[in-house]
């Protein structure tokens, strides 16, 4: 897709390559009959005409030559520029007569230098034309004496006037045809950023969505690391497998208060059957538990301790105080369902 830059480039070149080649066919077809004429008529006045025809030919042709080799804008404007001046002074010179049908061609060097997006430039041009005007009006003589036949001058006068109208169509046309390109440039880019957006958005969701997955499996493996079962609706048991570790107790005791909180639970049974080492800070951890179960008005019976385990605790001097403990879960819930003695 063209840049914005490249786009202007693109269109302005277009405008100096249908007025070039405007000119070019105008000026063919008046170089033509003014042959055809002097073959016919023999004036030699003709072959003035002639040449000014074949001026406007060669301008046009060698600007359209430079746009075909991709030369800088300004530089290919400026030979189909210097031969509208040119052919504006040696017209009036020669042929007064043509002054009012060929002056207004001096408003095409103005758009020209217009589209060099230069305002000292196109200011400049705009005083040479002013300048070719003035010397126009004040050194050209009056053009009461014709040295042009007469259906000539009616002929060059209207086809100045045709070619003229061309030129501005033309410029017209393609300044229309570059808006309405512009407005689908614009209207594509609108599309293409609405494309971009709604993928955007579909992956903001997915991404949502997987991190809405995430969570819950991460949920899911926490629940099952550390799983709490409710026997009935005040007894709690909270069977612990593997090894545990400071991590894994922070969790556990996060989880056990608010699962107490939530179910107004009496008793909390801690199974450690299945954990394999326990040490200082872990059992420090699970007294720190019971001691927070116990500030909740619930009380924690710990149940399955192994022998090694229990030598463990005693080694340690990391004594459960006034927890209670149990050989086994089924102890434990009997126990469970016993009245506190207080």
């Amino acid at each position: 897709m063209l840049s914005t830059e490249a786009f202007i480039d693109h269109f302005y070149r277009r405008i100096v390559r249908a007025i070039a080649l405007g000119t070019l066919a105008i000026a063919s077809i008046v170089a033509s009959i003014t042959l055809v004429t002097f073959v016919v008529i023999g004036n030699s006045a003709i072959i003035a005409i002639l040449a000014i025809a074949l001026i406007s030919c060669l301008g046009s042709g060698l600007t359209l030559f430079l746009l075909a080799r991709k030369q800088p804008l300004w530089q290919a404007t400026i030979p189909f520029g210097l031969s509208i001046i040119v052919n504006e002074i040696v017209t009036v010179l020669l042929f007064p007569e043509l002054r009012l049908a060929v002056t207004p061609f001096l408003s095409v060097v103005v758009l020209l230098a217009g589209l060099y997006r230069s305002r000292l430039f196109s200011i400049g041009i705009v005083v040479v034309c002013i300048v070719v005007i003035i010397f126009i009006v004040l050194v050209v003589p009056d053009e009461s004496i014709t040295v042009i036949p007469l259906p000539l001058l009616r002929f060059l006068q209207a086809s100045s006037l045709i070619a003229l109208l061309i030129g501005i169509w033309a410029f017209l046309d393609q300044i229309l045809a570059a808006q309405m390109q512009a407005l689908q440039l614009a209207e594509q880019r609108a599309y293409e950023a609405e494309n971009e957006r709604q993928k955007v958005e579909t992956a903001n969701r997915e991404l949502e969505q997987r991190n809405v997955e995430q969570q819950r499996l991460l949920e899911l493996v926490a629940a099952l690391e550390l799983p709490i079962l409710q026997i009935d609706n005040q007894v709690l048991l909270v069977p612990l497998v593997g090894n545990l570790d400071s991590r894994r107790a922070e969790q556990l005791r996060r989880r056990i208060l608010e699962e107490v909180a939530e179910r107004r639970a009496h008793t909390v049974i801690i199974d450690i059957t299945g954990i394999t080492v326990i040490d200082t800070a872990v059992a420090k951890a699970l007294v720190d538990t019971a001691t927070a179960i116990r500030l909740l008005g619930a009380r924690t019976i710990i149940s399955g301790i192994r022998p090694a385990v229990a030598q463990t605790l005693v080694h340690l001097n990391a004594g459960l105080g006034d927890i209670v403990t149990a050989p086994n879960p089924e102890t434990a819930l009997a126990l469970a369902h016993r009245p506190v003695v207080a």
